[in-house]
Formats: structure tokens, C-alpha cells, sequence
């Protein structure tokens, strides 16, 4: 199974924006998916609310367009969107200041985007290349009314302390799950993550799916039952590197 084929049936129309927010792939998730669409002859529009690695400066990513419009890091106002391409398009904003990562649109721009591209993914969530995070007040920068929102979860963190090595903003992660500073990290932390309302789908409307990342590197996997009580309408265990592997799929349990 693909991304694309575990993904798409939960969209109303079958197309639209797709917001992927958490920690523990991401952005492979993100250049995967828009991969396997633009396969499919779609118009594919990926970009982000935040900051994004420049897709440049990695071997690894599909071919594509980057398109770079300073204009669209305000509010919306009077200006021309870019025309959609075939294939794969990245739009963001201007070079970030931090080396190597372009910084991303305003999030008001979104649903005129998604009148010109049959998909628009957003990353909508920094974590600093960690396997978890915890949503400061002002995250995740979603757009409004996305179709779908995908939380993404690293399982190598399983078993390590809990701490700024593991968790992007642990002491934020500690009020939300109970897990003190340097406690190791346990599928009841996951889960008391996902359940939280201030925690992984914190804003989140509508359809969620939630990834399960880095399966190959978790010392042990959770049980179907234990996959069943999460708080989605799709569970994906997966490993996103070097390609996809979808290991299960099955359905959760909204609040």
C-alpha cells in the first residue's frame, strides 16, 4: 500500500489540502506522498507555514518546481497566485535565516491555493528534526479548514529519557503526557500525547490520520488493540526511509 492509497479515501471529493504536523518524519512523509501523486499525473502543491529544509540542497528529493515568492509571507492581499504546473511544485516564501531552510508562507493563503492545484500539503509543524514534540501555544501555524491533518510520530524515541534530545519542547511535552524530565519514554506517553487536546492534533479539524513513524527502529511495536485507541480515523505503521513500508493500517478511535 501507498500513502497516496492509505490517505486519499479519507478525503471528501478525493483531493484538497493535507496538513502534517508532530515530529518523526514529516517532511519525508510530505516529498513521499507528493512523489506518489505527481506519479499519477497530479497537480501537487507542497509548501509549509513554518520553515522547510531547501529541497536543493537534498539528493533524496523527487523532481520539482521551487518557486519562491516573498509577497505570500503576509496577509493576503491584492497579488497574482503562481500558475499551477504539472508534476510536483514547492512554494515558500524567501531564503530563512538559518542556513539551508527557506521560510514558509502565511497560512491565509492556503485555501486560494488549493483552488489551482488538485493537492496542497503543508508542513504546518517544526521539530527540529526530533522523534516528538509537544505544541507550543502558537503551534501548529494550521491552515484553516484542512481536509485531512496527518500527526506524525517517531518511535525510536520509545524508551529513551525524555528530554531535549528526544522531545522538541520536553517540559511542554511533560504537562501535557505526565512523563517527568529524563523518565523514559513509553507508548502511554504517545498516547496521552495524541489524547490531549493541546497535543498532537491540537486545532485539528475534520479527518486525522496518524503516522507512526521509524517502525524499524522502535525496540517494540504496539499491538493492534494498542493502535485501536488512538484518537484517529486512520493508524499507519510505517517506515518512510529509504522508501515507504506501510506495516499496519487500521482504524482508531475519534474523542
Amino acid at each position: 500500500m501507498t500513502l497516496a492509497a492509505a490517505l486519499l479515501p479519507l478525503l471528501p471529493g478525493g483531493a484538497g489540502v493535507i496538513a502534517f504536523v508532530g515530529a518523526g518524519g514529516k517532511t519525508s512523509a510530505l516529498f513521499h506522498l507528493a512523489r506518489e501523486l505527481a506519479a499519477e499525473g497530479r497537480r501537487v502543491l507542497l509548501t509549509s507555514t513554518t520553515h522547510l529544509m531547501d529541497p536543493r540542497g537534498e539528493a533524496v528529493r523527487p523532481p520539482l518546481t521551487l518557486v519562491l515568492r516573498p509577497d505570500l509571507e503576509a496577509l493576503p492581499g491584492a497579488c497574482e497566485l503562481p500558475e499551477a504546473l504539472p508534476g510536483l511544485t514547492v512554494l515558500m516564501a524567501r531564503p530563512a535565516v538559518e542556513p539551508g531552510k527557506l521560510k514558509g508562507v502565511h497560512p491565509d493563503w492556503i485555501p486560494a491555493l488549493k483552488a489551482s492545484w488538485d493537492f496542497v500539503l503543508v508542513e504546518a509543524d517544526g521539530s527540529r528534526r526530533l522523534p516528538l514534540k509537544a505544541p507550543a501555544e502558537y503551534e501548529p501555524v494550521l491552515p484553516s479548514s484542512p481536509d485531512l491533518v496527518v500527526g506524525v510520530v517517531g518511535l525510536r524515541s520509545l524508551g529513551q529519557p525524555m528530554d531535549g534530545r528526544t522531545v522538541h519542547r520536553p517540559e511542554r511535552f511533560r504537562d501535557l503526557t505526565g512523563c517527568a524530565l529524563g523518565e523514559p519514554l513509553t507508548w502511554d506517553h504517545v498516547v496521552a500525547l495524541a489524547r490531549h487536546s493541546q497535543g498532537l492534533f491540537k486545532d485539528a479539524p475534520g479527518p486525522r490520520v496518524m503516522l507512526l513513524n521509524q517502525a524499524d527502529q522502535a525496540t517494540t511495536l504496539p499491538t493492534a488493540s494498542q493502535l485501536a485507541v488512538l484518537p484517529a480515523d486512520r493508524v499507519l505503521l510505517t517506515t518512510l526511509a529509504p522508501t515507504v513500508r506501510i506495516l499496519a493500517c487500521g482504524s482508531g478511535r475519534r474523542p
